[in-house]
Parts: structure tokens; sequence; C-alpha cells
């Protein structure tokens, strides 16, 4: 029973950590694109897709609700644009997360980020086509007009997230992992 209690208080500390730092990074933001200096990448979502394969994509999917919450209240006023930023990397961590936990695997964890980078470019393709015209009260020309980068950034936005994830999962999931069996072999 003592186990399971820290191991909960490791997870709820896991999660804070890594919303922490997952909002530390949201400040790292910049344009990809000159044209469309409105997107700018931030790696914000590579803390929570660990997350999400380490704890499970509903964790991964709080991280990113608790990392925007608190961007929001820190610096940005947009509710929109942070909104969009929510629901779309919910979407990409826990689409990704979802299938990694079917079959735990490199294969599988490439075909997860692989699959919810792509919906997740299609979802934030369509997402914009329904807000910038009635956010903005922009024609719908504008937005066909940023089509190009729209759908450009965010195929780069998760692949690097994607890639970047790829390459730090094992070593932060060796670190965790430890932090259990250490854990458990204190209590018991």
């Amino acid at each position: 029973m003592r186990s399971e209690r820290v191991n909960s208080i490791k997870r709820i500390s896991f999660v804070g950590v890594f919303s922490a730092l997952a909002t530390l990074m949201m400040f790292l933001e910049f344009p990809i694109f000159p044209q469309a200096s409105f997107l700018k990448y931030d790696p914000s979502e590579i803390p929570a897709l660990i997350v999400s394969f380490l704890l499970g994509p509903k964790v991964g999917m709080l991280v990113i609700l608790i990392k925007d919450i608190l961007f929001f209240l820190v610096k940005s006023g947009d509710p929109v644009g942070i909104a969009m930023n929510a629901v779309l990397g919910m979407s990409f961590v826990g689409l990704a997360g979802l299938i990694y936990h079917r079959n735990k695997s490199k294969i599988t964890a490439i075909k997860g980020m692989t699959i919810a980078t792509l919906f997740t470019t299609g979802f934030a393709l369509g997402l914009n086509a329904l807000i910038v015209p009635l956010y903005f009260k922009a024609p719908f020309d504008l937005y066909l007009k940023f089509f190009p980068f729209i759908l450009a950034f965010n195929l780069v936005k998760f692949g690097v997230d994607s890639m970047v994830t790829f390459f730090v999962y094992k070593k932060v999931s060796s670190i965790f992992k430890l932090e259990i069996v250490e854990g458990r072999n204190s209590n018991g």
C-alpha cells in the first residue's frame, strides 16, 4: 500500500516537473516562416510527449493543458491562440501515446508519432479554416493564402518534436524506471 502511494506521489511529481519544463519551453518560441510570423515554433510538446509515453496519453494531455493554462496566465493574452495550441497539442500527444501504449516498441513509437503528426497537421488545417475567418473576421481567402505555411509549419513542428522525443526518450525513461525501482526497494 505504501509503495503505491509513493509511486502515485512520484507520478504527480513528474507531471509537475514536466509541466513546468513544458511551460518554460513555450518561452523559446520563434517563427519558422517570416511570411507567417504568427506561427511560432516552441518545443513545449516534447516533455508532454515523453510523459505520454511514460505514463499514458491522458497524463501527457494533462501536461499540455497545465502548460497552456500557465503560459496563458503568465504571458499570453490571446485565449483563441492558446486554446488552439492546447487542442492541437493534446491531439498530437494523446494520439501518439495511445498508439505507443498498444505495443511499446521503437517501431510503434515511430508509427504513433508519424500518425499523430499527420493527423494533427490535418486537424490544424481544418481548425484554422474555421477559426481564421471567425476570429479574425477575415475572408476565407486569407486562410487560403496562409494554407501552405500552416501545412508546412505543423509538419515541421510535430516532426521536430517527434524526432527529439525519439532521441531523448530512452534516457529519460531509464531515469524514470530507476526512480520507481529505488522507491520500491526503499519501501520493501
